[in-house]
């Protein structure tokens, strides 16, 4: 929230700024949405790391974002998502074995780790001397991830398929670049298919309504990016992902890991929070006015808020 109100011009940064939107990126990558997608390997019957494994996973997520906040893609940051990065192929392993089954979501995961870690190179070659080229990787890499590896985990925890894997896997791999590296026709081809592949949890009776919803509007922004209806921008990007992952990914996965989720129509009102700011965010590509920052801010603030209330009551259903 720091960010969002700085941006909004109510509180002032004494870090620079750029420095903190790559902490504030990378943290919610390594620290929430990959353990997300160790829920979904577990509700699907997959062996995830211990508690040994995952408290040396935290440290490294914990001292890469602070290398980050304090000195971008210097030598901790580096070395931490290194770290990172091991521990992601290790786990990996794991999964392999599913790409038996054709219709199981999972068997997208091994090559979908492999395929968005081959961005980091290229990221590494091009920071200095081409940044914008760097980015654009950056983007595919954070796309990658989100595509072709946490999606498949949580909707492979819900026991949600979305047709043969390898299909998800080329159209996940194509729609990440078409975000990030390359807007050609046929990466944006890729994302139009992947698009269509939503409707497997949009037509899924295993989801929650609310949950569904959320899917489907999923797949029409990525189509409308995809078709150029929608600009592929930074605001555009910014807007989706932060809606794609505060939405349908959590919603699927809340089940996995809260003992009693919250009802349809506290979902509701989250929805309405989160879809708020990502609609803020997507604004801005259209040269909306200085408003849209304070109404991101406002609409994280009530995320934060509204995620807190939840949590509260689940650590006090627990107590009793």
């Amino acid at each position: 929230m720091w960010l969002r109100w700085s941006l909004a011009g109510a509180l002032e940064l004494e870090l620079d700024f750029a420095h903190l939107r790559h902490a504030h990126s990378h943290l919610g990558y390594y620290g929430l949405l990959f353990p997300l997608a160790w829920i979904g390997w577990a509700a699907a019957g997959v062996r995830v790391p211990g508690r040994l494994a995952m408290g040396g996973y935290a440290a490294c997520v914990v001292v890469t974002c602070v290398g980050f906040a304090v000195d971008g893609y210097g030598a901790v940051a580096i070395a931490g998502s290194t770290a990172v990065a091991v521990s992601w192929l290790a786990s990996g392993f794991r999964v392999v074995g599913r790409m038996r089954g054709l219709s199981d979501p999972l068997g997208v995961v091994p090559l979908g780790i492999v395929l968005s870690l081959a961005c980091v190179p290229p990221i590494a070659l091009n920071l200095r001397t081409n940044p914008e080229l760097a980015h654009g990787f950056v983007a595919t890499f954070l796309s990658g991830l989100l595509l072709v590896v946490v999606i498949p985990s949580t909707l492979a925890g819900r026991k949600v398929s979305v047709g043969p894997w390898p299909a998800f896997l080329l159209a996940g791999a194509l729609g990440a670049a078409s975000l990030g590296v390359s807007t050609g026709l046929v990466t944006r081809l890729g994302l139009a298919v992947y698009a269509g592949m939503m409707l497997g949890p949009i037509l899924s009776s295993r989801l929650e309504l609310h949950a569904r919803a959320t899917w489907a509007l999923v797949a029409v922004g990525l189509g409308a990016m995809a078709t150029g209806v929608l600009p592929n921008t930074r605001p555009v990007a910014l807007g989706a992902t932060h809606f794609l992952i505060l939405g349908p990914v959590l919603a699927t996965a809340a089940p996995l890991w809260l003992r009693r989720p919250p009802p349809g129509w506290v979902w509701c009102i989250g929805h309405v929070l989160w879809g708020g700011m990502s609609g803020a965010l997507v604004l801005q590509a259209f040269g909306a006015g200085a408003w849209t920052y304070t109404a991101a801010a406002i609409g994280g603030t009530g995320t934060l808020i509204w995620w807190a209330v939840v949590l509260i009551q689940q650590a006090g259903q627990r107590a009793s």
